[in-house]
């Protein structure tokens, strides 16, 4: 684990004490390492040989490969996670362990849970199993019942530093210096999205071809723009990536124009940012900033994406083409 060491250190006195709690809620951004300290969760419940737990035994190899039989990941399929899954883990949930103490559920992006799942694991949670424990993961417990939350010790992971972060690059990864530094930028904080860019360089091409988009957009009549919105993948959480991309793009501008680049975190594209900035002004980039936002909260809630696309394009300012 890389600079959330606090959770485990909480979670290690806890399990000194015999204070375990039977249900955990890890919260934060994606790729800030919530499913990673999740695991760690399970191999220092598991781990019979030391705590911190050692990594090198059979249980802590076991869960590091996904295939230890006391520990069960459950994710979402084609979208969100169903009441049948759960179901099943809670015919699971009430058998003996195998090799263990507990039995561990792992529930990844439980803000996609179906409202008849989420109340259905609620049940569990109000009257959980002696030796079952529950670890889920979400983007905020905003976004889940507050009686889930309710029920479970919440630890919220916070975005790291990014001298943090670059220094991690360069002594375990032989990452580059400067390359190092525009990784740990673009991380804002979350050394996952700094190791996904790093290692899928699709990842890294889609980030540029998202940056493009815009920029061709904000010169593009409504026609054109509609054309566009025609053609892009109808994949809502592709979308809302590119949506939270521009986000942070016209943020970029905005930061641009008041004179703070070194707080900018599309380095590589600060030129073409502040030509953009310079002639849509401060007023309309923040009028920007407030309907991507708008369009980002309508898209977690499930709107129709083929409208959501036409409105976020129809909505974009636009920079009058030069003659």
């Amino acid at each position: 684990m890389i600079g959330h060491e606090w959770a485990l250190r909480l979670l290690e006195t806890a399990i000194k004490r015999g204070d375990i709690s039977h249900s955990y809620l890890l919260t934060g951004p994606r790729g800030i390492g919530k499913r990673t300290l999740a695991r760690e969760i399970a191999k220092a419940l598991c781990c019979r040989r030391s705590l911190p737990p050692c990594g090198n035994c059979q249980d802590c190899k076991d869960i590091a490969q996904s295939r230890h039989p006391d520990v069960k990941i459950l994710e979402p399929e084609n979208g969100s996670i169903k009441i049948e899954q759960i179901r099943e883990m809670q015919k699971e949930a009430f058998l003996s362990p195998h090799r263990s103490s507990y039995r561990i559920f792992i529930i990844a992006d439980m803000e996609k849970a179906t409202p008849e799942a989420a109340n259905s694991l609620l049940k569990t949670l109000e009257e959980p199993p002696p030796h079952s424990i529950f670890i889920l993961t979400a983007l905020s417990a905003d976004l889940l019942l507050p009686t889930i939350v309710s029920r479970c010790q919440v630890l919220n992971l916070r975005p790291l530093p990014e001298n943090l972060i670059r220094e991690h690059l360069e002594k375990e990864w032989g990452v580059e210096g400067p390359r190092a530094f525009l990784l740990a930028r673009l991380s804002e904080g979350c050394m996952g999205k700094a190791l996904a860019f790093l290692q899928d360089e699709k990842a890294f091409q889609s980030r540029i071809e998202d940056l493009e988009a815009l920029f061709s957009l904000l010169k593009s009549n409504t026609v054109a723009r509609l054309e566009w919105s025609e053609g892009v993948e109808k994949d809502a959480e592709r979308v809302q990536e590119m949506v939270q991309r521009w986000i942070v793009a016209f943020r970029d501008m905005l930061l641009l124009l008041e004179g703070a680049q070194e707080l900018v975190i599309n380095l590589d594209f600060k030129d073409k940012l502040m030509a953009a900035a310079t002639r849509l002004g401060k007023g309309k980039i923040s009028q920007a900033l407030k309907d991507l936002r708008f369009i980002l909260e309508a898209l977690s809630r499930n709107a129709n994406l083929r409208i959501a696309l036409d409105v976020l394009v129809l909505k974009l300012p636009g920079i009058a083409q030069e003659v």
